[in-house]
């Protein structure tokens, strides 16, 4: 529209979305080009047609509020693009590469909480007379956690002086936390 996009629809799970006064806000400007006919822009809050909407009750991480962004005939100005047109989805994917060593850091530290608390409920937890920690299985699966955990360990480190350096490289970064979730989730699975 002349300088301006017009951008409809809705951005789900917005970090900061009720506190924030600009987002980040990937559209559609050129259609039928797939991943390359998205764009990043940057919207004021308050914009005439941008909403907070619903805040979603989370589970973790509840100091950070997400919320819903819906746009309804929301003018944009061509000015507020974030790089060129069509490159929003390469920045989108930037920003996870560089998000995943503070995720794999999160995952870590649940981990972590969740193997101290299986190791304290172990030492106390009785049966047939003794700890549960006295029994060889237990022990295997305690010695599994703590070795997954100082893998995540050196994983973790490796992953930011990347993010740093900006030599990140998709798969291995998604490993990196992929590794640190899945320490996280076994962990406290156990």
């Amino acid at each position: 529209d002349g300088d301006h996009f017009v951008i409809n629809g809705e951005k789900k799970w917005n970090t900061g979305g009720a506190v924030a006064s600009y987002n980040t806000i990937f559209a559609v400007t050129q259609p039928g080009r797939g991943a390359r006919g998205i764009s990043a822009f940057v919207v004021e809050a308050g914009t005439p047609g941008y909403r907070v909407g619903k805040h979603e009750d989370k589970m973790g991480i509840r100091c950070v509020p997400v919320n819903e962004i819906h746009l309804e005939n929301c003018r944009v100005s061509k000015d507020q693009m974030l790089g060129a047109e069509g490159q929003g989805f390469r920045h989108a994917m930037m920003t996870l590469d560089l998000a995943r060593p503070g995720v794999a850091a999160q995952a870590l530290g649940l981990a972590q909480g969740a193997f101290e608390l299986a190791v304290a409920y172990t030492g106390k937890r009785k049966q047939f007379g003794q700890s549960i920690n006295a029994f060889q299985g237990i022990q295997w699966m305690l010695a599994d956690m703590g070795t997954q955990l100082e893998a995540a360990r050196t994983l973790g480190p490796t992953a930011a002086r990347a993010a740093d350096a900006r030599s990140l490289r998709r798969p291995r970064a998604g490993a990196r936390q992929k590794g640190a979730d899945r320490t996280r989730a076994d962990a406290a699975g156990r």
